[in-house]
């Protein structure tokens, strides 16, 4: 019998947000595009919830949950399952993500009505969670960040997995239908380091962060191998989804969107001990030179320290390298990435598609092709909905990605969609993104 599936997930933090005017039309798409594509089975997996605040805001999403619970409901479907890892009190273990029992290694029949289950995840033996460990990222206080796993094995069911940063929501409802088994399929609720700081991508080292994420999604999927069925010669069908935070390869796409344009550098100079400091624009020769030392020498001497604030791509003109015009292609802060035309970033995304190599890095997983625009960073503007942030250089991080056993199922599906939604809506700063199909499992 074929049944349909429909992933998501979506990155909920902008919802939390004081000044936060987009929940209505939030909760509406995401439930209009569930009617839309009646699936048998919804799995939606969410990052960040509860937001930046998420001490203060922990409390918001309960309420959340029953809304999109009860609308759930109202489309037909009856079974209903949420993991709400909301105890961020308890910092060890404090992530996001689950329908087969780890302990007990076997499935449990699910009961109809909608279940939330907000406390003591750690001893819940019906999903695996855990933050990545502090030697990933040592240079940085211990974030929240991590992966929610679990299995299910049940007809129409829908899984609702909010990894807050990594909190999960695992939620599943489904409709009525006789009950009988198919093949267990595994969730990864995964969500993964994001760019810290955009000039370190440039003055520093440009794999910086993607190195980091390597690594913790190659933790990931070892520990999900650990707890893989050896009795099978196939692994389950396996879905990674989640905010894997995937940027854009810096270089290439620096040189993309700067052609002709020289790169200079708003540096703060200061002495070795730090007393003194003052601002230079200095023009760099060329990348490697650019990336060289950061101690200076003066005439008398005497080393000054140069940390840069600010890189700018700049057009002159007249070819002078001493000419500054205001002709300023692009300018590189710590959070800031202000391009000249941001409405060519954002409908020319096809030019720099290319540029989107992270996902290579893992040969074991799959992915369809992208057909949609990045997924961030969007205003969170509602009266600018269809506009990008001049934050960080615009990215797929919202990813869909599965493991062969998976891919092969989807293929076969000649209907397949992966795509993003909310296009012409504001959703936050992240883009949902969805996957469907159908298939016998």
């Amino acid at each position: 019998m074929k049944r349909k599936f429909l992933l998501i997930t979506a990155n909920v933090g902008s919802l939390f947000e004081k000044s936060c005017r987009i929940h209505n039309g939030w909760l509406t798409t995401l439930i209009q595009e569930i009617e839309r594509e009646k699936a048998d089975f919804v799995a939606i997996h969410m990052q960040e919830v509860g937001g930046k605040h998420y001490e203060e805001c922990s409390s918001q999403v309960p309420p959340l949950v029953d809304k999109i619970a009860d609308q759930m409901n109202q489309l037909g479907y009856s079974i209903g399952r949420a993991y709400l890892d909301l105890e961020y009190y308890i910092p060890d273990e404090y992530n996001a993500m689950e329908q087969y029992d780890f302990r007990e290694k076997k499935f449990e029949r699910m009961k109809n009505g909608f279940e939330m289950i907000q406390k003591d995840l750690a001893l819940c033996t019906r999903l695996r969670k855990a933050k990545f460990p502090k030697h990933f990222w040592p240079a940085i206080k211990w974030g929240r960040k991590g992966f929610i796993h679990c299995r299910f094995r049940h007809n129409k069911t829908l899984v609702v997995d909010p990894i807050r940063s990594i909190p999960p929501i695992l939620s599943s409802i489904s409709k009525p239908s006789n009950n009988f088994h198919f093949r267990p399929i595994d969730f990864l609720n995964v969500h993964l380091f994001h760019d810290e700081s955009n000039i370190a991508l440039i003055h520093e080292n440009p794999s910086l962060y993607s190195d980091n994420r390597k690594r913790a999604l190659n933790y990931v999927l070892d520990e999900a191998a650990r707890v893989s069925d050896n009795s099978v010669t196939k692994p389950n069908p396996l879905f990674v989804f989640g905010d894997l935070n995937f940027r854009l390869h810096s270089p290439s796409f620096l040189n993309r969107i700067t052609v002709e344009a020289d790169q200079r550098h708003d540096s703060l100079e200061s002495h070795s001990n730090f007393g003194n400091s003052g601002n230079s624009l200095l023009t760099v020769e060329a990348a490697a030179q650019q990336l060289g030392d950061t101690l200076l020498t003066t005439r008398d001497g005497e080393q000054l320290r140069r940390t840069v604030s600010a890189i700018e791509f700049r057009r002159s003109p007249n070819g002078s390298r001493t000419d500054l015009p205001s002709s300023c292609v692009l300018r590189i802060e710590r959070n800031r990435f202000d391009y000249f035309n941001h409405k060519k970033l954002l409908h020319e995304w096809r030019g720099y598609l290319e540029d989107d190599q992270e996902a290579k890095s893992f040969p074991s997983l799959y992915e369809l092709n992208i057909q949609f625009p990045p997924t961030y960073p969007w205003s969170e503007d509602p009266d600018e909905s269809e506009a990008l942030m001049k934050t960080r250089a615009p990215a797929w991080c919202d990813r869909v990605l599965m493991n062969e056993s998976a891919f092969e199922i989807v293929q076969r599906d000649q209907k397949k969609l992966y795509d993003s939604i909310g296009k012409e809506i504001c959703m936050g700063d992240h883009k949902p993104v969805i996957l469907t199909f159908t298939a016998d499992v």
